[in-house]
C-alpha cells in the first residue's frame, strides 16, 4: 500500500490544519453514493425537438481546421466558463499558456 497523505505531508514539513486521510475517505464514500450501475446509459441522446443543439449553429457544413502541432505544457478541454478557470490556474503558476480545445467551430487557440 501506498503512503498515506498524512505521513507524506508530514514528510514535507506541512501542518495540515486537517487530516487528509480522513478527507480521502469522506470524498470516496460520498463519490461512491453517485456511481450508478447505468454508467453512460443513464443519459438520453439528443433527438427529436432539442437535436438541434448538437450542432453548431456558426459553422458553414464540412468546416474542417489544419491540425495543430504544438507542443504545450497544459491542454484545457471545454472553453466554457469551468475550462477558463482551470486554463487560469497553471497560468499563474509560472507555466506556458495552455491551449484551448473545445467543440465546434469558435472554440480552441492560445
Amino acid at each position: 500500500m501506498s503512503e498515506s497523505l498524512s505521513a507524506v505531508a508530514a514528510k514535507a514539513g506541512m501542518k495540515l490544519d486537517y487530516d487528509p486521510d480522513e478527507l480521502k475517505k469522506k470524498y470516496l464514500a460520498e463519490r461512491d453514493k453517485r456511481l450508478r450501475a447505468d454508467g453512460n446509459r443513464q443519459y438520453r441522446e439528443i433527438t427529436g425537438e432539442f437535436a438541434h443543439f448538437v450542432t453548431d449553429p456558426y459553422v458553414e457544413p464540412g468546416f474542417t481546421r489544419e491540425p495543430l502541432f504544438d507542443e504545450v505544457d497544459v491542454i484545457v478541454i471545454g472553453g466554457g466558463f469551468g475550462g477558463l478557470l482551470a486554463g487560469a490556474r497553471p497560468r499563474g503558476g509560472g507555466g506556458g499558456p495552455p491551449m484551448w480545445v473545445g467543440g465546434g467551430g469558435a472554440g480552441g487557440g492560445r
